[in-house]
This record gives structure tokens, sequence and C-alpha cells, in this order.
């Protein structure tokens, strides 16, 4: 399933591509820092928002192929953490056992944005606001714990990752924008939330239905943050007629 959605996306970007070079448009690359929160969803929290944030800060580079989509990657370290007991969450056979959790992850994304408005065109001054969709696919860097002839060991790891969500850009001026966005992280993987060698929590199947299911046995993080991106390199186009 991993393989096809994956293929999936690969299909969505190369067709965006191939649609975007027939368009004549002014095109940017443009960079800047990134700044916000982060949290998760999974086991210890399957549903609360803006529950337990931790600071999320890095980097964005853009490159505007015209004024309705641009293609963009990142790169961010984020925080999550959870605890048991918590509020609308019950583990059967884990009543009296009481865990928490914190970790950083660093994560990669490449990121595909779609304007609902004309955003940046060069010959529309007025093109300055627009909301926007953004979907992509990335990797999310941790360290797992493993165990290896009874030995217990800690190795950076990658997992794949599904990046969506939505956000606003403004075009300050000529070559600074600012931006606001709201991204889910779909991962591929359960144990975000186990920590330590000592976890009182089966992460093979922490509510004890001994199946594997989407909703139950894949965690998941958001990302809420602002941006500012400058201008590195820009293009000008010919002329078009009726502008």
């Amino acid at each position: 399933m991993v393989s096809t959605v994956f293929q999936h996306l690969i299909f969505i970007l190369l067709s965006l591509i191939i649609t975007t070079q027939k368009i004549s448009a002014q095109a940017k690359l443009e960079g800047g820092p990134f700044i916000g929160v982060s949290w998760y969803n999974g086991d210890l929290n399957p549903q609360r928002q803006f529950y337990r944030v931790h600071p999320a800060i890095g980097g964005i580079i853009r490159y505007s192929i015209n004024d309705r989509i641009a293609f963009r990657g990142g790169a961010s370290l984020v925080g999550i953490s959870g605890a048991y007991p918590a509020k609308e969450v019950y583990l059967p056979g884990a009543e009296n056992v009481t865990y928490s959790f914190k970790r950083n992850l660093i994560d990669i994304t490449a990121l595909t944005e779609i304007n609902f408005f004309s955003f940046d065109h060069p010959h529309n001054r007025e093109a300055v606001f627009t909301p926007y969709a953004t979907l992509g696919f990335g990797t999310t860097i941790y360290k797992r714990y493993r165990e290896e002839n009874d030995n217990h060991t800690e190795k950076p790891t990658f997992v794949l990752s599904l990046p969506f969500g939505a956000g606003v850009k403004w075009k300050v001026n000529s070559w600074m924008k600012l931006g606001a966005e709201w991204t889910f992280r779909k991962t591929f993987t359960d144990d975000l939330d186990l920590i330590g060698f000592n976890n009182p929590i089966d992460p093979s199947d922490p509510y004890r239905f001994n199946q594997n299911t989407l909703s139950h046995n894949n965690d998941w993080y958001s990302v809420v943050g602002l941006y500012m991106t400058f201008s590195i390199f820009s293009r000008r186009d010919k002329c078009h007629d009726g502008f």
C-alpha cells in the first residue's frame, strides 16, 4: 500500500511539472526560516489538537513555476510528547500503568503548493495574497530502540511520511513574502511514542486488538507555524499580450 501511494504522488508531481511547462510565467527561487509548534496524535492522543505542543523550527526553499503552482522543500526539528493515563484513552490491561515520552524528530518534506488565487503574477500587481493547499511526501528521522542479541540499541531510523495541509501567503514586496500554514504528517510507523528500554506498553498491539489497522497502528504529528522567504533568484518573462 505504501508503494502504491508513493507511486500516485510521483505521478501527480510529474503531471504538474508537464502541465506547468506549457504555461509562461515568472519563475522564482526563494528561501527562509520557519518557526512554529508541533504535537503528536497516536495511541496516547487519538484526536486532540494543539495538545502537549513543542517548538518546531527549520527552513524552507520554494521554486514558483507560475502564479498557481510552486514546489517546495523543507527541513525542520520538531518535538512531540504524550502520557498515559490520558483523557479519552483506555488501554486494556494497563489500568495501573503510568507512562510518558518525549522526543525530537527531524522532518524533511518535498511539497507541491496549489494556490487558490493568482499569486505573485509578473503582470498583476494585485496578486499579493492567496490561500493554498499543499501535499507531497517526506521522511521522518528519529532514534528507534531495538533489541539485538539481548542488547538494547538505539539507532537513527528513516520512515516514510505523507505531509498535507493548507495555508495562506502574502507578498510583502518584490523580495519578501510571509506565510502561515497547518500541515499533518501521516507516518507509517507506530513507535514514535515508544521511549526507553522498559516500556510498560506493548508497542506491537497497544490496544490489545491483535490486528493492524490504519486508524490504530500509525502515528501522526502536526506542525503549525509561520515562515518568511526572501527571493534568491528571479527570471523575467517576455511581455504577454493583454497585460
